[in-house]
This record gives structure tokens, sequence and C-alpha cells, in this order.
């Protein structure tokens, strides 16, 4: 599909957690590493159900090999049916901030915006929130800007290997010395439990979040 440039979108259901309690016979966490892998395919994770229809729209009007994760169960949204301007091409800012960068992706997305809400009311932090929709090809300019705060948080339902965190950490680096703490599932066979459950226990929460912001 890569290779030849098929006009191919390869739509990957129930990733992540989606199918917790079966346990890690069916954990997809190691995808997003998979397919950045490949040259010539896209990689994206929408955030929502708004932003999965606007993403395959999209992709129906400008043909492209590509991958897209999606879970199994509903999630929050994050955007509304008003929201139209989604570039792909591009990462979304949700809010604008300077003490910190939070970068997230899919259902955490919903996970970082609670948390840096609570931030901003509760600590008077103003984070930089993005949503980082699509993996490769990746927007580095936003991450560029993301360097320049010093202090970089990445939130994914994914491998500590070869995910987000992975990723914008060699992006950033190229840049400026820059700290990234990685919220992510360790490389172990991760626990069996309902999707919220697991996040819990490895600090995949929006208490836990703000938690590591404020020691940090």
């Amino acid at each position: 599909v890569a290779y030849s440039k098929m006009n191919v979108i390869l739509y990957g259901i129930s990733g992540g957690l989606s199918y917790g309690p079966l346990g890690m016979t069916h954990h997809s966490l190691q995808d997003i590493a998979t397919f950045t892998a490949i040259p010539g395919i896209e990689v994206h994770i929408p955030a929502d159900r708004f932003q999965s229809v606007a993403l395959i729209k999209d992709l129906i009007k400008n043909p492209r090999p590509a991958y897209i994760r999606v879970g199994r169960n509903a999630v929050e949204d994050v955007y509304n049916e008003n929201d139209n301007d989604f570039d792909f091409s591009k990462a979304k800012i949700i809010y604008k901030g300077n003490d910190v960068a939070i970068i997230a992706v899919g259902e955490m997305v919903y996970y970082a915006k609670k948390a840096a809400e609570i931030l901003k009311s509760e600590h008077n932090i103003n984070a930089l929130l993005v949503d980082m929709h699509t993996i490769k090809p990746l927007d580095e300019n936003i991450i560029k800007q993301a360097s320049n705060i010093g202090k970089i948080v990445t939130v994914e339902e994914h491998s500590i290997y070869g995910g987000l965190g992975s990723i914008v950490s060699r992006v950033a680096s190229n840049y400026k010395p820059t700290k990234v703490k990685t919220f992510a599932l360790p490389d172990e066979p991760v626990v069996a439990g309902k999707s919220k459950e697991v996040f819990e226990y490895y600090g995949l929460s929006v208490e836990n979040i703000v938690k590591q912001v404020l020691e940090w």
C-alpha cells in the first residue's frame, strides 16, 4: 500500500486498551511505532467523533495511504459540531500558554484538556495544549514552539517505546535542550481491566497529570 502509493485507508478499530479486560493478547500498544516506521504512509489518531469525521472527509478528498487508529468504546467529546477548522497537516492548538506544553493524542486529548483546565483555574499555570492528531507527517513547528517553553509533557495510550513521547523527544532535541515527561504504558504485559481502570493504574489520569506537572 505505502510503496505503491495506493489510495487505501487502514482503519485500526479497537486500538490501545479498547479490549482492556481481555488482556495483552487483545491490546494494541505498538501500532504507532510499527506504522510510523513504514515509508509513505500517514498515521492519524483522532481525538473524538467530530475530528474522526473531518479526517475521513479529508482523506477522501485528498487520497493518500493512511493508517487511522480509533478506539472501540465511546469517548468524551473534545470538539463540537461547529468545529470545522481542522487542518491535518498541522497540530491542533486547543489552549495557548507559556508555562508548560502538554501534547496528547487520541482519547488522551480529553484527559490532557481537563488537566490543563485544572492547572489554569486552580493553580494559575497556563499550558500550551496540543492535539497531535497526525503523528506522520509530524508538525515539527509546534514541537519547536513547545521546546522554547522548556518543559514538555506527552500523553498517549501506547507503549513507552516508539510512540508520541519518543517522537517528540527526538524532534525537540534538534532545537534546544528540552525536558520531556512522557505519560505512556510501560514495556511489560499490561494489566487487564476496563480502559479507565488501566489508565488510572498507570497514571494516565487527569489527577496524576496535574500532580506531576505541579511537582515539576
